[in-house]
Protein backbone atom coordinates (compact mmCIF):
# COMPACT_ATOMS: atom_id res chain seq x y z
CA UNK A 1 0.00 0.00 0.00
CA UNK A 2 1.08 3.36 -0.28
CA UNK A 3 2.51 5.38 2.48
CA UNK A 4 -0.21 8.69 3.34
CA UNK A 5 2.30 11.54 4.16
CA UNK A 6 1.14 14.30 6.55
CA UNK A 7 -1.84 13.99 4.97
CA UNK A 8 -4.96 16.72 6.28
CA UNK A 9 -8.28 17.11 6.34
CA UNK A 10 -8.60 20.38 4.70
CA UNK A 11 -11.71 22.55 4.61
CA UNK A 12 -13.25 21.94 1.00
CA UNK A 13 -13.68 25.84 0.16
CA UNK A 14 -10.67 26.28 -1.63
CA UNK A 15 -8.62 28.11 1.10
CA UNK A 16 -5.31 27.45 2.09
CA UNK A 17 -5.59 28.46 6.02
CA UNK A 18 -8.30 27.28 7.71
CA UNK A 19 -10.45 29.14 9.96
CA UNK A 20 -8.28 28.66 13.80
CA UNK A 21 -11.65 27.89 14.97
CA UNK A 22 -12.02 25.41 13.14
CA UNK A 23 -10.34 21.88 13.90
CA UNK A 24 -8.72 19.06 11.03
CA UNK A 25 -8.69 15.69 10.98
CA UNK A 26 -5.11 14.86 10.29
CA UNK A 27 -3.74 11.38 8.97
CA UNK A 28 0.10 10.64 10.01
CA UNK A 29 2.60 8.44 7.79
CA UNK A 30 0.28 5.28 7.58
CA UNK A 31 -0.91 2.60 5.30
CA UNK A 32 -4.01 3.41 4.47
CA UNK A 33 -6.73 1.93 2.53
CA UNK A 34 -9.20 3.92 0.43
CA UNK A 35 -11.63 3.32 2.74
CA UNK A 36 -10.31 4.95 5.56
CA UNK A 37 -9.30 8.02 3.95
CA UNK A 38 -12.88 8.75 2.43
CA UNK A 39 -14.07 7.95 6.06
CA UNK A 40 -11.77 10.62 7.41
CA UNK A 41 -12.91 13.32 4.83
CA UNK A 42 -16.46 12.41 5.44
CA UNK A 43 -16.23 12.64 8.95
CA UNK A 44 -14.43 16.60 8.31
CA UNK A 45 -17.77 17.65 6.40
CA UNK A 46 -19.18 16.35 2.62
CA UNK A 47 -20.22 19.07 -0.24
CA UNK A 48 -17.32 21.89 0.74
CA UNK A 49 -19.36 22.13 4.66
CA UNK A 50 -17.46 21.93 7.40
CA UNK A 51 -18.16 21.37 10.91
CA UNK A 52 -18.88 24.25 13.28
CA UNK A 53 -19.84 22.94 16.35
CA UNK A 54 -17.67 20.21 18.34
CA UNK A 55 -18.39 17.85 21.58
CA UNK A 56 -14.60 17.46 21.78
CA UNK A 57 -11.37 16.43 20.22
CA UNK A 58 -9.58 13.47 19.95
CA UNK A 59 -6.39 12.03 19.02
CA UNK A 60 -6.47 7.80 18.17
CA UNK A 61 -3.26 6.06 18.23
CA UNK A 62 -3.07 3.09 16.01
CA UNK A 63 -0.70 1.31 13.47
CA UNK A 64 -3.92 -0.46 12.30
CA UNK A 65 -5.72 0.94 9.47
CA UNK A 66 -9.04 -1.19 10.68
CA UNK A 67 -8.97 -0.28 13.98
CA UNK A 68 -8.41 3.59 13.17
CA UNK A 69 -11.94 2.81 10.42
CA UNK A 70 -14.00 1.54 12.71
CA UNK A 71 -13.31 4.07 15.40
CA UNK A 72 -14.11 6.82 12.67
CA UNK A 73 -17.24 5.08 12.04
CA UNK A 74 -18.42 4.82 15.72
CA UNK A 75 -17.22 8.66 16.51
CA UNK A 76 -18.51 10.30 13.67
CA UNK A 77 -21.53 10.52 14.79
CA UNK A 78 -20.89 11.65 18.30
CA UNK A 79 -20.14 15.74 16.56
CA UNK A 80 -16.14 14.75 17.65
CA UNK A 81 -13.16 16.17 15.79
CA UNK A 82 -10.67 13.32 15.48
CA UNK A 83 -7.15 13.58 14.25
CA UNK A 84 -4.96 10.14 14.08
CA UNK A 85 -1.38 9.17 14.48
CA UNK A 86 0.14 5.53 13.59
CA UNK A 87 3.43 5.94 15.23
CA UNK A 88 4.19 7.22 19.43
CA UNK A 89 6.69 10.02 18.09
CA UNK A 90 4.01 11.18 15.58
CA UNK A 91 1.54 11.05 18.47
CA UNK A 92 3.40 13.16 20.91
CA UNK A 93 4.18 15.95 18.33
CA UNK A 94 0.33 15.75 17.53
CA UNK A 95 -1.05 15.91 20.71
CA UNK A 96 1.58 18.84 21.98
CA UNK A 97 0.10 20.74 19.41
CA UNK A 98 -3.41 20.25 19.19
CA UNK A 99 -4.15 19.83 23.29
CA UNK A 100 -7.27 17.26 22.73
CA UNK A 101 -9.83 16.91 25.23
CA UNK A 102 -8.98 12.96 24.93
CA UNK A 103 -6.59 10.80 23.50
CA UNK A 104 -6.86 6.90 22.66
CA UNK A 105 -3.66 5.26 22.76
CA UNK A 106 -3.06 1.64 21.34
CA UNK A 107 -0.77 -0.28 23.77
CA UNK A 108 1.49 -1.67 20.64
CA UNK A 109 3.05 0.62 18.63
CA UNK A 110 6.14 -0.01 16.25
CA UNK A 111 8.49 3.08 17.72
CA UNK A 112 7.45 3.68 21.13
CA UNK A 113 5.27 1.41 23.08
CA UNK A 114 2.13 2.80 24.28
CA UNK A 115 3.05 3.06 27.63
CA UNK A 116 6.39 4.79 26.76
CA UNK A 117 4.19 7.16 25.27
CA UNK A 118 2.33 7.77 28.02
CA UNK A 119 4.91 8.35 30.28
CA UNK A 120 6.37 11.20 28.25
CA UNK A 121 3.53 13.05 27.87
CA UNK A 122 2.91 13.15 31.53
CA UNK A 123 6.66 14.41 32.13
CA UNK A 124 5.89 17.40 30.02
CA UNK A 125 4.06 20.36 31.97
CA UNK A 126 2.33 21.47 28.53
CA UNK A 127 0.91 17.68 28.38
CA UNK A 128 0.57 16.51 31.98
CA UNK A 129 -3.04 16.70 32.10
CA UNK A 130 -4.02 15.09 29.48
CA UNK A 131 -6.67 12.45 29.15
CA UNK A 132 -5.46 9.11 28.32
CA UNK A 133 -7.53 5.81 27.22
CA UNK A 134 -5.58 2.86 26.67
CA UNK A 135 -6.21 0.75 23.42
CA UNK A 136 -5.05 -2.94 24.02
CA UNK A 137 -5.84 -6.66 23.78
CA UNK A 138 -4.11 -7.56 26.46
CA UNK A 139 -6.11 -7.24 29.31
CA UNK A 140 -4.70 -8.96 31.75
CA UNK A 141 -4.35 -7.20 35.30
CA UNK A 142 -0.43 -6.51 35.03
CA UNK A 143 -0.63 -4.90 31.67
CA UNK A 144 -3.96 -2.87 32.87
CA UNK A 145 -2.19 -1.51 36.08
CA UNK A 146 1.01 -0.62 34.39
CA UNK A 147 -0.96 1.45 32.03
CA UNK A 148 -2.55 3.76 35.49
CA UNK A 149 0.33 3.91 36.94
CA UNK A 150 1.69 5.37 33.77
CA UNK A 151 -0.60 7.86 33.76
CA UNK A 152 -4.07 6.79 31.75
CA UNK A 153 -7.63 7.60 33.33
CA UNK A 154 -9.40 3.87 31.39
CA UNK A 155 -9.05 1.11 29.32
CA UNK A 156 -10.98 0.15 26.37
CA UNK A 157 -10.72 -3.74 24.97
CA UNK A 158 -9.74 -4.44 21.29
CA UNK A 159 -11.88 -5.84 19.14
CA UNK A 160 -14.11 -2.84 20.35
CA UNK A 161 -17.84 -2.82 21.86
CA UNK A 162 -19.52 -0.17 20.62
CA UNK A 163 -21.92 0.54 23.34
CA UNK A 164 -18.50 0.17 25.79
CA UNK A 165 -16.51 2.50 23.73
CA UNK A 166 -18.95 5.23 23.93
CA UNK A 167 -20.28 5.16 27.03
CA UNK A 168 -16.25 5.16 28.48
CA UNK A 169 -14.84 7.80 26.23
CA UNK A 170 -18.14 10.31 26.96
CA UNK A 171 -17.51 10.84 30.68
CA UNK A 172 -14.15 11.62 30.02
CA UNK A 173 -14.33 14.53 27.33
CA UNK A 174 -17.61 15.90 29.42
CA UNK A 175 -15.14 16.49 32.28
CA UNK A 176 -12.53 17.18 30.56
CA UNK A 177 -14.32 20.21 28.62
CA UNK A 178 -15.88 21.41 31.70
CA UNK A 179 -13.20 21.46 33.37
CA UNK A 180 -11.51 23.79 30.67
CA UNK A 181 -14.58 26.20 30.59
CA UNK A 182 -13.66 26.49 34.87
CA UNK A 183 -10.76 27.60 33.89
CA UNK A 184 -11.57 30.04 31.32
CA UNK A 185 -14.06 31.25 33.93
CA UNK A 186 -11.52 31.71 36.97
CA UNK A 187 -9.12 33.40 34.48
CA UNK A 188 -11.67 35.91 33.60
CA UNK A 189 -12.48 36.51 36.86
CA UNK A 190 -9.28 37.15 37.65
CA UNK A 191 -8.58 39.70 35.18
CA UNK A 192 -11.78 41.58 36.27
CA UNK A 193 -10.06 41.61 40.07
CA UNK A 194 -7.09 42.93 38.36
CA UNK A 195 -8.75 45.34 36.85
CA UNK A 196 -10.98 46.35 40.34
CA UNK A 197 -7.96 46.81 42.00
CA UNK A 198 -6.16 49.42 39.48
CA UNK A 199 -9.37 51.20 39.75
CA UNK A 200 -9.51 51.36 43.65
CA UNK A 201 -6.11 52.60 43.35
CA UNK A 202 -6.35 55.38 41.02
CA UNK A 203 -9.35 56.40 43.12
CA UNK A 204 -7.04 56.42 46.55
CA UNK A 205 -4.37 58.17 44.66
CA UNK A 206 -6.78 60.84 43.89
CA UNK A 207 -8.10 61.19 47.18
CA UNK A 208 -4.60 61.71 48.31
CA UNK A 209 -4.05 64.22 45.95
CA UNK A 210 -6.92 66.07 47.23
CA UNK A 211 -5.96 66.32 50.62
CA UNK A 212 -2.65 67.75 49.56
CA UNK A 213 -4.35 70.86 47.92
CA UNK A 214 -6.66 71.53 51.53
CA UNK A 215 -5.97 74.83 51.51
CA UNK A 216 -6.79 75.62 47.94
CA UNK A 217 -9.87 73.76 48.44
CA UNK A 218 -10.83 75.38 51.56
CA UNK A 219 -12.73 78.37 49.72
CA UNK A 220 -14.74 76.12 48.00
CA UNK A 221 -16.03 74.23 50.96
CA UNK A 222 -19.62 74.38 50.84
CA UNK A 223 -19.29 73.34 47.23
CA UNK A 224 -17.45 70.67 47.82
CA UNK A 225 -19.00 69.17 50.70
CA UNK A 226 -22.04 68.96 48.52
CA UNK A 227 -20.24 67.30 45.72
CA UNK A 228 -19.01 64.77 48.40
CA UNK A 229 -22.56 64.16 49.46
CA UNK A 230 -23.10 63.17 46.06
CA UNK A 231 -19.84 61.16 45.35
CA UNK A 232 -21.10 59.10 48.65
CA UNK A 233 -24.60 58.69 47.13
CA UNK A 234 -22.82 57.49 43.78
CA UNK A 235 -20.14 55.41 45.66
CA UNK A 236 -23.05 53.86 47.31
CA UNK A 237 -24.89 52.93 44.46
CA UNK A 238 -21.68 51.71 42.31
CA UNK A 239 -20.93 49.80 45.63
CA UNK A 240 -24.47 48.04 45.33
CA UNK A 241 -24.10 47.19 41.67
CA UNK A 242 -20.57 45.39 42.23
CA UNK A 243 -22.08 43.47 45.09
CA UNK A 244 -25.30 42.42 42.68
CA UNK A 245 -22.32 41.59 40.01
CA UNK A 246 -20.19 39.76 42.59
CA UNK A 247 -23.86 37.91 43.46
CA UNK A 248 -24.63 37.04 39.81
CA UNK A 249 -20.91 35.70 39.16
CA UNK A 250 -20.70 33.60 42.97
CA UNK A 251 -24.33 31.99 41.38
CA UNK A 252 -23.06 31.45 38.24
CA UNK A 253 -19.88 30.10 39.50
CA UNK A 254 -21.64 27.35 41.62
CA UNK A 255 -23.58 26.02 38.34
CA UNK A 256 -20.27 25.60 36.82
CA UNK A 257 -18.86 23.95 39.85
CA UNK A 258 -21.90 21.31 40.11
CA UNK A 259 -22.68 19.97 36.67
CA UNK A 260 -24.88 17.20 35.62
CA UNK A 261 -23.75 15.40 33.32
CA UNK A 262 -26.13 13.40 31.10
CA UNK A 263 -25.02 9.65 30.26
CA UNK A 264 -28.04 8.52 28.80
CA UNK A 265 -31.73 9.84 28.68
CA UNK A 266 -31.99 7.72 32.16
CA UNK A 267 -28.58 7.94 33.74
CA UNK A 268 -26.85 11.49 34.63
CA UNK A 269 -23.49 12.52 36.04
CA UNK A 270 -22.41 14.61 38.64
CA UNK A 271 -19.12 14.97 39.17
CA UNK A 272 -17.68 16.90 42.28
CA UNK A 273 -14.52 18.42 42.33
CA UNK A 274 -12.24 20.63 44.72
CA UNK A 275 -13.83 22.05 48.01
CA UNK A 276 -17.19 21.70 48.92
CA UNK A 277 -18.92 24.45 51.18
CA UNK A 278 -22.49 24.70 51.81
CA UNK A 279 -23.62 27.21 49.38
CA UNK A 280 -22.00 24.55 46.72
CA UNK A 281 -23.80 21.76 48.46
CA UNK A 282 -26.87 23.28 48.33
CA UNK A 283 -26.50 24.33 44.65
CA UNK A 284 -25.37 20.48 43.74
CA UNK A 285 -28.53 18.79 45.71
CA UNK A 286 -30.76 21.17 43.61
CA UNK A 287 -29.47 20.31 40.39
CA UNK A 288 -29.68 16.80 41.07
CA UNK A 289 -33.26 16.44 42.31
CA UNK A 290 -34.27 18.96 39.38
CA UNK A 291 -32.25 17.28 36.56
CA UNK A 292 -33.30 13.87 37.93
CA UNK A 293 -37.03 15.37 37.96
CA UNK A 294 -36.79 16.62 34.76
CA UNK A 295 -35.41 13.84 32.74
CA UNK A 296 -37.27 10.91 35.11
CA UNK A 297 -33.82 9.77 35.49
CA UNK A 298 -33.04 5.89 36.57
CA UNK A 299 -29.57 6.83 38.49
CA UNK A 300 -28.23 9.53 39.57
CA UNK A 301 -24.38 9.04 39.86
CA UNK A 302 -22.10 11.19 42.42
CA UNK A 303 -18.42 11.03 41.58
CA UNK A 304 -16.26 12.38 44.48
CA UNK A 305 -13.41 11.83 43.26
CA UNK A 306 -11.67 15.17 42.74
CA UNK A 307 -13.08 15.81 46.55
CA UNK A 308 -10.51 17.62 48.54
CA UNK A 309 -11.48 16.31 51.18
CA UNK A 310 -14.76 14.20 53.08
CA UNK A 311 -16.40 15.82 56.51
CA UNK A 312 -19.49 15.71 57.89
CA UNK A 313 -21.26 18.02 55.60
CA UNK A 314 -20.25 16.53 52.73
CA UNK A 315 -21.33 13.18 53.92
CA UNK A 316 -24.29 14.89 55.29
CA UNK A 317 -24.77 16.20 51.53
CA UNK A 318 -24.40 12.80 50.28
CA UNK A 319 -27.32 11.74 52.23
CA UNK A 320 -29.70 14.29 52.09
CA UNK A 321 -29.13 14.33 48.16
CA UNK A 322 -29.70 10.43 48.20
CA UNK A 323 -33.04 10.92 50.12
CA UNK A 324 -34.95 13.43 47.75
CA UNK A 325 -33.38 11.20 44.88
CA UNK A 326 -35.12 7.99 46.43
CA UNK A 327 -38.69 10.03 46.73
CA UNK A 328 -38.37 10.85 43.18
CA UNK A 329 -37.87 7.50 42.59
CA UNK A 330 -34.10 7.58 40.93
CA UNK A 331 -31.12 5.14 42.32
CA UNK A 332 -28.00 7.15 43.83
CA UNK A 333 -24.72 5.52 42.57
CA UNK A 334 -21.82 7.24 44.63
CA UNK A 335 -18.16 6.45 43.28
CA UNK A 336 -14.49 7.62 43.89
CA UNK A 337 -14.52 5.93 47.39
CA UNK A 338 -11.12 5.04 48.42
CA UNK A 339 -9.78 4.13 51.18
CA UNK A 340 -9.42 7.36 52.74
CA UNK A 341 -12.67 8.39 52.20
CA UNK A 342 -14.19 4.91 53.37
CA UNK A 343 -12.61 5.39 56.29
CA UNK A 344 -14.22 8.82 57.07
CA UNK A 345 -17.67 7.77 56.22
CA UNK A 346 -16.93 4.80 58.64
CA UNK A 347 -15.87 6.98 61.43
CA UNK A 348 -18.95 9.34 61.03
CA UNK A 349 -21.14 6.27 60.94
CA UNK A 350 -22.90 7.58 57.90
CA UNK A 351 -25.72 5.57 56.82
CA UNK A 352 -25.36 5.06 52.98
CA UNK A 353 -27.86 1.57 53.02
CA UNK A 354 -29.51 1.36 49.68
CA UNK A 355 -26.90 3.39 48.40
CA UNK A 356 -24.63 1.59 45.64
CA UNK A 357 -20.71 3.06 46.13
CA UNK A 358 -18.04 2.30 43.58
CA UNK A 359 -14.36 2.79 43.60
CA UNK A 360 -14.45 4.74 40.16
CA UNK A 361 -16.81 6.26 38.14
CA UNK A 362 -16.38 4.06 34.95
CA UNK A 363 -17.53 1.24 37.88
CA UNK A 364 -20.30 3.66 38.74
CA UNK A 365 -21.09 4.00 34.88
CA UNK A 366 -21.47 0.23 34.44
CA UNK A 367 -23.71 -0.86 37.33
CA UNK A 368 -25.75 1.74 36.14
CA UNK A 369 -26.24 0.59 32.59
CA UNK A 370 -26.39 -2.76 33.21
CA UNK A 371 -29.33 -2.45 35.47
CA UNK A 372 -31.12 0.36 33.06
CA UNK A 373 -30.73 -2.23 30.41
CA UNK A 374 -32.17 -4.94 32.67
CA UNK A 375 -34.73 -3.03 33.54
CA UNK A 376 -35.76 -1.91 29.88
Amino acid sequence: MKQVTDTSCQHLQGSSEPRSSERRCMLGPLQSSRSLIASTLRFSGTGGKILTQFNGFVVAVDDNPANLDTLLDVLSGEHLDLAVATDGTMAISLIEREQPDLVLLDVMLPDIDGFGVCRRLKANPQTADTQIVFMTALNNREHRLQGLKAGAVDYISKPFDTEELLARIRPHIAVRRMTRALQEKNASLESEVRQRVAVEAAREALLGELMTRTDELREAKEGLERELVEKGHANAERTALHEQIIAAQRGRLLELSTPLIPITDRILVMPLIGTMDSDRAQQANHAMLHGASSRGAEFVIIDITGLKHVDERVAAMLLVAASGLRLLGTRTVITGIGSEVARTLVQLDAPLQGIVTKGTLQDGIAVAMHASRHRG
